[in-house]
This record gives C-alpha cells, sequence and structure tokens, in this order.
C-alpha cells in the first residue's frame, strides 16, 4: 500500500499543491563585483555623497539587502545607504532606504545593509545605490574597483564609474570611467501576483483525496 500510494495518490496530492501553492523563493545575489580587486576608496560624509549605479536584466526581482566594502573612519547615526531612480545618467528620487548594520567595520570589508520591506527592482531598469551622511560629522570610506567586471544573473551590471554629490542630492558630478564602488545585491524573485482562494486550496486536496481512493480501489 505504502509504495502504491507514493506513486500514485501521494505523489498526485504533492503535484497538485506544488501547483497549486507555488515554492518558497530562495535568495541569490544578482549582482556583484566584491570579488574584483579594490584600488582604492571613496569618502562618504555629508559634503561627500557617493553613488553606484546597477541595472538589471529581463525580470524583476525584491531587493533584500545591499553588501557594500565599507570601513568606518568616525561613526555618525545618520549614515545612509539608498536606492535611486535614474534621471539622464545621475540619481533621481529616491526610492527606498537600508536599515544600517548594528556596527560598521573600521577596516574596510564586507558590511551588510538590509531593507525592512524588499524593494521590487524592475526589468531592464538603472538604479543608484547611494551612501552619504545626512547630517553631522560622520565619515565612511567605500571601496572602489577599477576593473569593469562584475557576476551575477543574466543581464545585470554595474555601471563603470561613479557620482559624487558635495551638496547633498542637489546635484551630481559623474565620472563614468573612472572605476565603481564594490557591492553586492542579494534579493528573491516577487511571489506570484495571484495567491489561490481557500475554496482552491480545499480543492486541491479533494483531488489528491480521489487520487488516494482511486488507488485503494484497485488493490488486490
Amino acid at each position: 500500500m505504502s509504495k502504491f500510494w507514493q506513486k500514485s495518490g501521494g505523489g498526485s496530492l504533492a503535484l497538485l499543491l506544488s501547483l497549486g501553492l507555488g515554492q518558497q523563493a530562495s535568495a541569490v545575489t544578482l549582482v556583484e563585483n566584491l570579488s574584483q580587486g579594490n584600488n582604492g576608496v571613496g569618502v562618504a560624509q555629508l559634503a561627500n555623497w557617493q553613488g553606484a549605479s546597477f541595472t538589471t536584466g529581463s525580470s524583476s526581482y525584491n531587493l533584500n539587502s545591499a553588501t557594500l566594502l565599507f570601513g568606518e573612519n568616525t561613526a555618525d547615526p545618520n549614515l545612509f545607504l539608498r536606492i535611486y531612480s535614474n534621471s539622464s545618467g545621475v540619481p533621481g528620487t529616491q526610492l527606498t532606504s537600508f536599515t544600517n548594520p548594528a556596527s560598521i567595520t573600521t577596516t574596510l570589508a564586507n558590511n551588510t545593509f538590509t531593507l525592512a520591506t524588499p524593494y521590487t527592482l524592475a526589468a531592464n531598469t538603472t538604479y543608484w545605490l547611494v551612501s552619504g551622511i545626512s547630517s553631522g560629522t560622520g565619515s565612511y570610506r567605500w571601496g572602489y574597483t577599477s576593473s569593469p567586471a562584475q557576476t551575477g544573473l543574466p543581464g545585470w551590471t554595474i555601471g563603470n564609474g561613479y557620482v559624487q554629490s558635495t551638496n547633498q542630492g542637489g546635484s551630481w558630478s559623474s565620472f563614468p570611467t573612472d572605476g565603481p564602488y564594490q557591492f553586492s545585491l542579494e534579493g528573491t524573485t516577487p511571489p506570484p501576483t495571484s495567491v489561490p482562494e481557500p475554496g482552491s486550496v480545499v480543492a486541491l486536496l479533494g483531488l489528491g483525496g480521489l487520487g488516494l481512493a482511486s488507488s485503494l480501489k484497485k488493490r488486490k
């Protein structure tokens, strides 16, 4: 009985549930250049906001966190990391803001910033990752690389340069070929746009039960 159940009724029920309820999304690295050699640092502070661009591939993803090659000079609670839209090759509108790590390493190392609510990145779209100090005297180092290489999902890229603002985002200076800041983006595929109604789940379970009954009737 157990073998027949596994091949018939149980298999049908498992298939129906997987089709009806879907699979849990798994976290993936969307794009990164942390694996490239470090060639120096830029300073993120009140008078120097720093930005790096990235462009998504052909599918949308939920952004969960960003890991930066980062180091603390002078601690400040007003440190921020944000996502901005793209406006003619420089940051445009602020879209979301990350939660800072509990502490930032004083040496240059990978530090992970998280989103309390995942942000859905649209397909084939350029965004900006921007770090700075909103007020105060804090100062942080963000590592950069001279390598244009990156790894990640198909179609995802990191820009070859960076931008800087000396007036808290009022205007931006662009350095498109001077080497990008180093970071990694982590995310998941967005959940299905529709969730099965409770009645549909019950119906699926009922169909699974019929598969079990059918298997029992066939047993001699």
